[in-house]
């Protein structure tokens, strides 16, 4: 009785992201598009969208850490992979499987400029939609042996290697920034609104919307057929008793 209703949860987690994406696409829909000028002659912060190229923050470049591109935002990433053994019914049963080890997202706010002025993006880690990717790179473990002029690879561990990631904003990149916008120390910023999506993409508004309009289909027709299906499952499963 288990199996079904874990294919019926999967479906309804399916079916709450393709809500997800279609809230965010409401979000959109509803809110203005303002430029630096405009949000700098508000007297109150304000939920809008800001459209411009990435800048360098207060704090400048940043280098991301495997291509050691200069940038004002990067994602890195690390995935280990092993071989898994365990012994069942007297027999090792071996599978290869895989585990981010080190997941980290650059920390420092970046700008964004509009020609009319820049805001700063405190994004906090917040996931950065569209980033173009720099490295993708698989190092098998273990060491180069010549044995008898023969170039060998030995690996005495479970390790098979390392998968490095690594995705980056350059300055001048085209950038879409939905959140709340407002002066805070002398200095036009954005952050997460309460209630409301927080929303950075490297896509333009009318992409962006497409692919969310996308996703919400996906979510809504697949998430309501793997829930029909674990129903069935459950209904003969529990018919045949």
């Amino acid at each position: 009785m288990i199996a079904p209703l874990i294919v019926f949860v999967i479906g309804l987690g399916v079916l709450a992201w393709g809500f997800f994406q279609q809230r965010k696409r409401d979000a959109m829909d509803a809110t203005p598009t303002l430029t630096c000028a405009e949000i700098a002659a508000g007297a109150q912060p304000v939920t809008c969208e800001v459209k411009g190229a990435a800048a360098p923050g207060p704090h400048g470049m940043v280098r991301a850490p495997f291509s050691g591109r200069d940038c004002v935002w990067y994602r890195a990433k690390v995935t280990v992979r092993y071989e898994h053994h365990e012994y069942r019914d007297g027999r090792r049963h071996t599978t290869t499987r895989e585990e981010t080890v080190h997941d980290d997202t650059c920390p420092v706010p970046f700008g964004v400029q509009d020609g009319t002025g820049q805001i700063l993006v405190l994004h906090e880690r917040a996931s950065l939609d569209g980033a173009p990717q720099s490295v993708q790179r698989f190092e098998p473990a273990g060491q180069n042996v010549n044995l008898f002029g023969l170039n060998l690879r030995v690996n005495f561990s479970n390790v098979k290697g390392h998968r490095y990631q690594e995705w980056l904003v350059a300055p001048g990149q085209p950038m879409y920034v939905l959140g709340a916008a407002g002066v805070e120390n002398r200095q036009l910023t954005m952050r997460k609104a309460d209630g409301s999506p927080f929303i950075i993409s490297t896509r333009s508004e009318e992409e962006l919307s497409r692919r969310l309009r996308l996703h919400m289909y996906v979510g809504y027709i697949g998430g309501g057929a793997v829930m029909a299906g674990g129903l069935i499952w459950l209904a003969i499963r529990t018919f045949h008793g």
